[in-house]
């Protein structure tokens, strides 16, 4: 099987570190959002990647070159959206049947083999990876009824009989024959120009909801990118209150770093300095006496939360 992570885009949440990164290679202790996915994918029986780029291109390279699988690259000068993008890796995608797609710029818990599953007993040409969620209301939600199938897609669409409704997880299922249903021009949104369409001229498309618990967490902001860095010293580490330091980093000894700190490879940490609940990606260089809490640094520059 083959799957599509779409990496493309200027990240315009993510700003200001998104001037000098793509939001999907950006490292959660020291592995970016991008390869961590990979890896999952690849131990879910996924045998070969499609990764769309644009700004940065090398960043998300770079975050790959150990990929444990094969890794394609669709690069995109010009956005082709999050329908043309997928549309213009179709001679990657098209040639072994079903096949998976996914936003870059989160952590997810996926179940390839459950929502396998479900989208093809619903002899779905696509089907929609939901999640009941309370943060619903605020990103639209997705309505589905019987096997279950989508019955509604926000505000846009609603065919009835919803019997209930999820959070689009960003995940998909596809036929290769989704390619015939898409626009003759090359930039297009998949929901509105495909899904939606499809939906009206009576064709099917599928909802698998993911199991209660299971982890959906978006990146797409600095304030979410250090969460989930400062998490996952817990999670992958078992110390809530300690630091992680990525290889080459420069540690003063009469810095103070902690508690809750994570300092990417190669970065600088001089005299004075002190970090705590903050991170510090690949490379960046800290001022002497500088004094971080709630902070991300890249290169020589900062952001503070709030």
């Amino acid at each position: 099987m083959r799957a599509m992570i779409l990496a493309a885009g200027v990240g315009s949440r993510m700003q200001p570190v998104s001037d000098r990164w793509p939001k999907p290679a950006l490292p959660i202790l020291g592995r970016s959002l991008v390869a961590r996915m990979v890896e999952s994918l690849a131990r879910q029986g996924v045998r070969e990647v499609v990764v769309n780029t644009h700004v940065h291109a090398e960043r998300l390279h770079e975050g790959l070159a150990d990929a444990p699988v094969p890794i394609l690259y669709s690069h995109e000068p010009r956005l082709l959206g999050s329908g043309g993008g997928i549309q213009a890796a179709r001679a990657k995608l098209a040639g072994e049947g079903t096949f998976l797609v996914l936003n870059g710029d989160m952590q997810i818990d996926l179940d390839v083999d459950a929502l396998l599953a479900t989208h093809r007993r619903a002899g779905a040409m696509a089907t929609m990876a939901l999640r009941d969620d309370p943060r619903k209301a605020e990103f639209g939600t997705i309505g589905f009824a019987g096997d279950p199938v989508v019955t509604r897609i926000t505000q846009r669409i609603d065919l009835g009989g919803e019997q209930g409704s999820g959070l689009f997880t960003g995940v998909h299922a596809m036929e290769p024959e989704i390619f015939d249903h898409m626009p003759a021009r090359s930039e297009f949104g998949i929901l509105e120009e495909v899904y939606i369409p499809l939906l009206r001229a009576g064709g099917t498309l599928g909802a698998w909801l993911q199991p209660a618990g299971a982890r959906w967490t978006p990146v797409g902001t600095p304030r979410e990118l250090l969460e989930a860095n400062l998490s996952a010293l817990a999670e992958e580490t078992g110390d809530p209150d300690g630091s992680w330091i990525g290889a080459g980093a420069q540690v003063s000894e009469d810095a103070r770093i902690g508690p809750r700190a994570v300092i990417g490879a190669g970065a600088r940490v001089p005299d004075g300095a002190i970090v705590r609940d903050s991170l510090l990606l690949p490379g960046a260089r800290l001022r002497a006496g500088a004094s971080l809490e709630r902070a991300i640094a890249f290169g020589d520059r900062v952001w503070r939360d709030g």
